[in-house]
């Protein structure tokens, strides 16, 4: 028996967590051929640390306009779809249909928006990454039903939203990873809003904040950016080596690897964002190689 690996369906992916945190960088180092939409400088430490300018887009005044733009999306034509953030997107569409809407008939119309738009995105031309805020759980009271924590989004849309995708992840800190302390999390939680329907995520623990690698590692194919195409091929190499080494070992020979990129003459940004995939990459096998060991 053949066992499927992957999908040949671009995801739909959400992502949330704290400010300052990572996300937005993560984004960019995953995805160098995205189309962002974005605020103005909210892209600014992809341009800072990921050293490329992206592809970016001014935020829609509304999320109707947005769901028109992917709708309009031909196939090949984007490879992926970054939207930072979605929480405030949320927010101005509740503005902008104040103008015409209010009461039960305005949360009504914000739902019906949300919801036409998370079926665009799930049945797209591309990836579709959602960045979000989080929101804390809500315990039960007199007047409000209890809430899971998840992605900051009106309403019964922190549950109902992420639903229909595919991969739902909550970002954090992990202080003993380094040199980068961003994690994402995707356990079975009553209180958090979580899920991976590929059965990837689930399984390390705490996931690398490195969605291009998980993905990788799902079975998708994650386009390098045009002008580093040769990067595929030494994170390879470096990832396999530093598989096979001692936990002792992964500092120095990341440190010797990235000196021989510079030596090369590498810019220092590119030189980290080769190390880095290369490091997560190897976290993440190591760990899917620890769960298909043992069944309990």
């Amino acid at each position: 028996m053949t066992l499927a690996s992957g999908s040949h369906q671009p995801p739909l992916v959400c992502i949330y967590g704290p400010p300052g945190i990572g996300k937005t960088t993560d984004t960019g180092y995953s995805f160098p051929q995205a189309r962002f939409y974005a605020e103005r400088n909210a892209l600014a430490s992809i341009r800072s640390v990921c050293g490329y300018e992206p592809d970016e887009r001014p935020m829609p005044k509304d999320i109707t306009f947005l769901t028109q733009d992917i709708r309009n999306i031909k196939p090949g034509e984007v490879h992926q779809v970054v939207v930072d953030d979605f929480s405030h997107l949320a927010e101005k569409t509740v503005d902008s249909f104040k103008a015409k809407f209010s009461g039960f008939v305005l949360w009504g119309k914000v739902r019906e928006a949300l919801l036409e738009f998370r079926t665009v995105a799930r049945n797209a031309n591309c990836l579709v990454v959602l960045n979000t805020w989080e929101a804390l759980p809500q315990p039960k009271s007199e007047d409000r039903d209890a809430k899971k924590g998840g992605p900051s989004l009106p309403g019964r849309m922190r549950q109902e939203f992420p639903a229909m995708c595919d991969l739902v992840l909550r970002g954090g800190i992990n202080a003993m990873r380094k040199p980068w302390g961003g994690v994402y999390l995707c356990d079975l939680k009553p209180d958090w809003v979580m899920k991976d329907r590929f059965d990837v995520a689930t399984r390390i623990h705490p996931i690398p904040m490195n969605l291009a690698e998980l993905l990788r590692a799902t079975g998708f194919d994650m386009p390098r950016h045009p002008q580093l195409e040769w990067q595929e091929g030494v994170v390879e190499a470096v990832a396999a080596e530093l598989q096979g080494a001692a936990a002792h070992q992964v500092p120095q020979l990341a440190n010797q690897w990235f000196a021989d990129l510079r030596d090369r003459g590498v810019p220092p940004a590119v030189c980290r964002w080769t190390i880095r995939d290369a490091l997560d990459r190897s976290v993440i096998r190591r760990a899917l190689h620890q769960a298909e060991s043992k069944f309990i």
